[in-house]
């Protein structure tokens, strides 16, 4: 069977062989033209005249090409405007193919008239113009927390190395009770979306990781506030406020100073020249060295406070520690020490409690209600004074105003040297002296409503179950003794009848059984 002839393929031979026969053998004799060039010539003369636009530019009519976005949410166009004889882009058409689409939603007609009139008027191209948009699906937000920003980045400005006291700096940030730390945001409705062409997009139900209120906070007024003073803690899963600051490690440089409202544990020592400051108790755990501490609860150091007669310790209630060495320590409460008190400086208006072997060497003891110690003194140390029986606060004021009497006193005395020299000063100066005696008289009627408050124990005792040494002074309720030789297992007392300060034999005092466990241990 022969092959089916290819018809194409003989068209397109055909036509090409009778080109290639029109066109005159190419012979170029000498001084003339070619046969094919003056073929080329007559053709065209023959041909009709043409404007000379429609040789330069073709005429084509305007049109538009539009294009849907992948979620068919924009309808994009581009504008071809018309050239040389070419009619121009009219609405309808543009509308036409907008439909033709199935483009019913969202239409910016006006934006489709200026395509068309920029197009038209400035015969240039518009390329990818949005014509119409769909309205976007709102994702369904439950209501959630916020932590304030103000504790989120609670940063330290940085200053020069020269200016920065990197004691007072510290990492921790601080609330107060009432204070602000989240607040809520409202939920957020959701609602449908729809494409160009009409068609619904249903929206989404987003799930937020918000942080959660934890310990020490509640709500207020749609913010949840802190619900004590403390230490403002946050992580992935929630938030919440330390009544204790737990600082793991030293007060040194990486900590800074501390001032926290609430306990403070300690696990490390507090070092040389910082300064810590509690609302509550605190617990450290190693020893305080040359420091301030200001303890508006009971205070406890496992081990001791080495002062280097630098450390100034303050507490409220309580205090505990192994030892005492080279410091000044006033505590409201009673003082407990295992160990020893070296070269301070005790004032309380509780007891101090050494002990069962705990000494006291050197320095001066300002007990309210007594003494108890193994060993007072030693037999070449340093003296050693012990205050019994008087209320230390009481007795601080007193010498304050003993101190600043004697000053007002000193400037009255130039006052009046200067009137006698000097007569013409006296309008000046005589306002100022009378001043100073008012205050004086002030000063001295409060000294004399704080003296019978002065003496709170008469009956204070300083029991010693070991040895008191010689050159050790003892004073209860303002009456004195001085040990010249050595006492063993006494407790001094004072004799209200004889006014004196007697011996007894030892007698173990009464002390909180808790406090004693502790001391002991």
């Amino acid at each position: 069977m022969p092959p089916t002839p290819d018809r194409g393929l003989e068209n397109l031979i055909q036509g090409t062989e009778e080109l290639i026969r029109d066109i005159p053998a190419a012979v170029l004799p000498e001084g003339g033209t070619s046969a094919l060039e003056a073929g080329m010539d007559e053709e065209v003369r023959q041909r009709e005249a043409r404007s000379l636009a429609e040789m330069v530019e073709p005429s084509v009519d305007g049109s538009v090409q539009l294009a849907l976005s992948g979620d068919k949410m924009l309808l994009l166009g581009t504008f071809f405007p018309p050239t040389g004889s070419g009619k121009p882009l009219e609405l309808e058409a543009v509308r036409a193919e907008i439909e033709a689409l199935g483009v019913t939603t969202g239409v910016d007609w006006e934006a489709v008239k200026g395509c068309i009139q920029t197009c038209n008027e400035d015969r240039s191209r518009v390329s990818d113009a949005i014509l119409a948009r769909g309205r976007q699906p709102v994702t369904e937000v439950p209501p959630y927390l916020v932590v304030s920003e103000n504790l989120k980045n609670q940063e330290k400005a940085t200053l020069s190395a020269a200016r920065v006291d990197f004691r007072a700096t510290s990492p921790f940030t601080l609330v107060k009770k009432g204070e602000v730390l989240a607040s809520l945001v409202p939920a957020q409705a959701g609602s449908m979306g729809i494409t160009v062409q009409g068609s619904a997009v249903a929206f989404k139900k987003e799930k937020v990781a918000a942080a959660k209120p934890g310990k020490n906070t509640e709500w207020h007024e749609g913010s949840v506030v802190a619900a004590c003073d403390g230490r403002f803690q946050s992580n992935v899963a929630g938030f919440w406020v330390d009544e204790v600051l737990d600082i793991r490690g030293d007060i040194d440089y990486r900590v800074g100073n501390v001032d926290f409202p609430g306990d403070v544990v300690i696990q490390g020592d507090v070092k040389d020249g910082f300064v810590v400051k509690t609302g509550r108790s605190l617990l450290c755990l190693g020893a305080i060295d040359a420091c301030r501490i200001d303890c508006g609860g009971d205070l406890e150091t496992r081990q001791g406070i080495i002062g280097k007669e630098k450390a100034m310790v303050h507490v409220a209630g309580t205090t505990h520690a192994k030892f005492l060495e080279a410091c000044s320590l006033d505590s409201e409460e009673s003082i407990y020490i295992r160990t020893s008190v070296l070269n301070s400086s005790i004032y309380t208006r509780g007891r101090l409690v050494m002990g069962e072997r705990g000494i006291i060497i050197g320095g001066k003891i300002h007990a309210q209600n007594g003494v108890s110690a193994a060993q007072v003194g030693t037999d070449r140390g340093p003296k050693t004074e012990i205050h019994c029986g008087v209320d230390f606060g009481v007795e601080q004021r007193l010498v304050w105003i003993r101190d600043r009497n004697i000053a007002l006193a000193s400037k009255m005395t130039e006052i009046e040297k200067k009137m006698r020299a000097n007569p013409s000063t006296k309008p000046v100066l005589i306002p100022l002296r009378d001043r100073i005696k008012a205050a004086i008289h002030q000063l001295n009627e409060n000294a004399r409503s704080l003296v019978s408050s002065l003496d709170k124990n008469e009956d204070a005792t300083v029991s010693v179950a070991g040895v008191v040494y010689p050159g050790t002074y003892i004073e209860i309720c303002h009456v004195s003794c001085f040990v010249t030789t050595p006492r063993r297992f006494v407790t001094f007392r004072l004799d209200k009848a004889t006014g004196k300060i007697v011996e007894r034999k030892w007698e173990k005092p009464a002390a909180d059984p808790a406090s004693a466990a502790r001391t002991s241990a």
